[in-house]
């Protein structure tokens, strides 16, 4: 009678730990995807960047010395994230001119959907060939397998470029750089 109770024991404690791993492992899949829109009216580049919630929070946690838990899109959410998503973000995607210098974003806000994340970037005024290179290292620091997806729409043309961490820039090709 006891061999019978101990079986049914260890499958319940092995059904509950399998739960419990597949609740904590966390993705695969290790991407970005940050769309740029060229808006002429205020001649400014309009970015949603959406990523991966855990690996964000992720990534924040290791940006900041201190421990936090940061429960984004929760009402529990802390206090200080979007300060520093606005930190994280605006230090890690990049349009860059010819000579190197960084367009500055603005950080307009954040929603959060579960497990994505959509941050909202605005650029400072600029002429609409203004940069010549993308560049990314978002996630970089977390994850070798990191692919961060820029789309670049200016007009009716677009442009897609995928950014590793074996390279993390590359040219924007139009008209007036080819």
């Amino acid at each position: 009678m006891q061999r019978p109770a101990l079986f049914v024991g260890f499958l319940f404690l092995a059904v509950l730990h399998s739960s419990a791993i597949r609740h904590t492992v966390a993705h695969d899949f290790h991407y970005s995807r940050f769309g740029l829109q060229w808006n002429a009216e205020t001649s400014t580049w309009q970015g949603i960047l959406r990523v991966f919630t855990d690996d964000l929070e992720m990534a924040l946690s290791q940006m900041d010395s201190e421990a936090f838990i940061w429960r984004l899109g929760d009402e529990r959410e802390n206090p200080q994230s979007d300060a520093a998503i606005e930190t994280y973000t605006t230090s890690n995607w990049f349009l860059v001119d010819s000579a190197g210098q960084a367009l500055e974003w603005a950080f307009v806000g954040k929603e959060v959907d579960y497990d994505l994340t959509f941050i909202y970037l605005e650029s400072e005024p600029t002429t609409i060939d203004w940069a010549c290179f993308a560049t990314s290292r978002g996630f970089f620091e977390l994850f070798d397998d990191q692919v961060n997806e820029l789309t670049i729409t200016k007009e009716e043309n677009s442009l897609r470029l995928w950014l590793t961490l074996e390279d993390p820039t590359k040219p924007i090709l139009s008209p007036r750089h080819d």
